[in-house]
């Protein structure tokens, strides 16, 4: 499988793109997370938006959420009118998979993408029209052309007694083990440390600001820095990590940030464009 790093920056960049990845294997593409900057991201690596096939989303901020639209009335039936995915005379790249925690669909529709997509041409439309809608129980699973593929919840945001999930997920194909954190809280690695020992890759989001925002795994937390007060991870688990996410526009142009994670043990950081194959 070929792994497309379309966006390795954070919410707000204007170089680097959300963060998001295309999964190639077979000769189909499924993407993971598309936020706002999927249509420039996509056009950049010359990706043709029809042959993406499967989209997951992990959480419902806009970085991750904010492309739907566009891939919506990009892929939109205007000849045949709103129609289902299995419907008569549907064109067979018509509608992609959408793929998410049950929950989190249910909120997408009603909380974000209803109010743009709701009515068509004077027709009431829903997320099925646009989609072909697979919602998932929180750690279910779900197979990708021979890879199995699971849901791990984890904690994206806690703020007293209100926690809010993302869901990160892992590919598992019998030969390689791939774990996608998707903005997640290092709140604690024990968590996900049975995932992050299992993994044979793993990417990981971090921040690199002197703040820990609570929001995002800190790479100072990540590296086991004294003053991060984190539970340190193994160097077994760096040597198999790549870094993701806040790099472009918090790096101090000082430090050489990717000297800097070879140093901690990790992988590196993710470049836009970079393929990784496994």
């Amino acid at each position: 499988m070929k792994i497309l790093a379309l966006g390795t920056g954070h919410a707000f960049t204007h170089k680097n793109f959300n963060q998001s990845f295309l999964l190639e294997f077979n000769d189909h593409r499924m993407l993971i997370d598309c936020g706002r900057n999927i249509p420039e991201a996509l056009k950049y690596h010359n990706i043709d938006i029809k042959t993406i096939e499967d989209i997951y989303i992990s959480h419902l901020h806009s970085d991750h959420i904010g492309g739907l639209e566009y891939m919506a009335f990009a892929r939109y039936d205007w000849i045949n009118k709103p129609h289902k995915w299995n419907q008569v005379g549907a064109a067979p790249h018509y509608a992609p998979r959408l793929i998410a925690n049950e929950e989190l669909m249910k909120e997408l529709w009603e909380n974000s993408l209803k109010g743009g997509l709701s009515c068509i041409e004077g027709l009431n439309s829903k997320l099925d029209t646009f989609f072909q809608l697979q919602p998932l129980e929180a750690n279910a699973s779900f197979n990708w052309y021979g890879w199995s593929c699971r849901l791990i919840q984890q904690v994206h945001i806690m703020t007293g007694s209100v926690i809010q999930s993302t869901f990160g997920l892992w590919m598992d194909n019998a030969k390689t083990k791939i774990y996608f954190t998707t903005d997640s809280q290092h709140v604690s690695p024990r968590q996900v440390e049975v995932f992050y020992k299992d993994a044979d890759i793993i990417f990981q989001d971090c921040e690199i600001t002197d703040f820990i925002s609570g929001v995002h795994a800190n790479y100072k937390q990540l590296a086991g820095y004294p003053e991060a007060n984190s539970v340190v991870l193994l160097e077994s688990i760096r040597n198999k990590m790549w870094l993701t996410h806040y790099q472009d526009s918090y790096f101090d142009n000082k430090l050489d940030w990717d000297m800097k994670a070879l140093k901690d043990g990790f992988k590196g950081f993710l470049q836009n464009g970079q393929i990784i194959e496994v």
